[in-house]
């Protein structure tokens, strides 16, 4: 999001000086890219306002401050982490532009708490809001009812089944589903067996998981007709659940070949495998690469992980809030996140 580059004429080499940090960190900073933190973008861009003896957050833009508000689950899962984490660091740096991003997290799997969170921002100043919905009549006329009055709704990472917000940004999940179920044949090349497939929940549901459910199960069945899936496990993206629900799958079920973690868990998955013996006998594909999946990936344990590019879903969901604000054309076409598959070999 290279939003403010022309407000920016302090050198890097005297912005590396002044923040004590590396020429690569300047510049991930000021162009907007992922690894970096808050603490890091604060400390950049508050050497920045020394070196240019101001405060780059009060210039006259001409244009009216902003208020976003990003609404998020909450949770154990490291991508949710991950992703709030990039909307606070470009939040740090919207500020020089006359923009706030205000970020909430509202309970996992919970449509009413959700509805009330997104009606309770609609009765602030709000300028627009971004959040991951639920697919639930209680959020969808939450979501309606704000539009109808004005305030500009971005859904991110799982869609909505309503033609009134502005936009998508998300990956393509039917395809994400697709994948792994392709991955998972070709790791066991023609054998017959089980699958078990660990998801959110089984009634409250994040589109994400629903698209990513219904395209790893017709891929199985084209790519793998000898695998069956066994079992669905409901974990509520809880690591611990995740951890106790693959210990019973292994225990109940001898022809268990596989494992497909369609959200968050692989951490309490692969740590069950391992406490089992059996990271080496079941293979595991899961989502979203973060510390704990690198790791698992790097033991063995899990041999595929399926990533999305958080930084980018963050950036375009706020990208598309500011345009309805500050010009640029909108045509509400869904905003497709790359996806990337990470192996052992390949890993960044």
């Amino acid at each position: 999001m290279r939003c403010f580059l022309s407000k920016v004429w302090a050198k890097q080499s005297d912005i590396v000086r002044e923040a004590g940090v590396s020429l690569a960190t300047v510049d991930r900073v000021l162009n907007g890219r992922s690894g970096v933190n808050v603490q890091t973008a604060k400390k950049v861009w508050e050497a920045i306002d020394r070196l240019q003896g101001q405060d780059i957050r009060t210039q006259k833009t001409g244009q009216k401050p902003l208020k976003l508000d990003v609404i998020l689950p909450d949770g154990t899962g490291s991508f949710l982490n991950m992703l709030a984490e990039r909307i606070e660091v470009l939040g740090e740096t919207l500020k020089r532009d006359g923009i706030t991003v205000r970020s909430h997290r509202v309970a996992s799997f919970a449509p009413q708490k959700l509805a009330e969170k997104l009606r309770e921002i609609g009765a602030t100043d709000t300028d627009g809001i971004a959040v991951m919905p639920l697919e639930d009549p209680f959020v969808r006329e939450a979501v309606n009812s704000l539009c109808d009055q004005g305030i500009p709704i971005v859904t991110l990472v799982s869609s909505l089944s309503t033609q009134r917000t502005i936009g998508h940004v998300g990956p393509n999940n039917r395809a994400a589903g697709r994948t792994a179920a392709h991955l998972v044949a070709l790791n066991l090349q023609g054998k017959t067996g089980t699958v078990g497939l660990f998801k959110g929940s089984h009634s409250l549901i994040y589109s994400d998981h629903q698209e990513r459910e219904l395209g790893f199960v017709s891929a199985l069945h084209e790519y793998a007709p000898n695998l069956k899936v066994s079992s669905h496990w409901e974990i509520q993206n809880d690591h611990e659940e995740a951890y106790k629900h693959t210990c019973e799958l292994i225990a109940n079920d001898k022809d268990v070949l596989a494992i497909y973690s369609v959200g968050s868990g692989l951490r309490g998955i692969g740590q069950a495998l391992i406490d089992s013996k059996k990271q080496h006998d079941i293979v595991c594909v899961g989502h979203d690469l973060t510390d704990y999946s690198r790791e698992l990936l790097l033991n063995g344990t899990v041999n595929a992980v399926i990533d999305q590019d958080v930084n980018q879903e963050a950036a375009n969901a706020l990208q598309l809030l500011i345009l309805q604000h500050r010009g640029g054309e909108n045509t509400r076409a869904p905003v497709d996140i790359k996806t990337d598959i990470y192996l052992r070999d390949n890993l960044p």
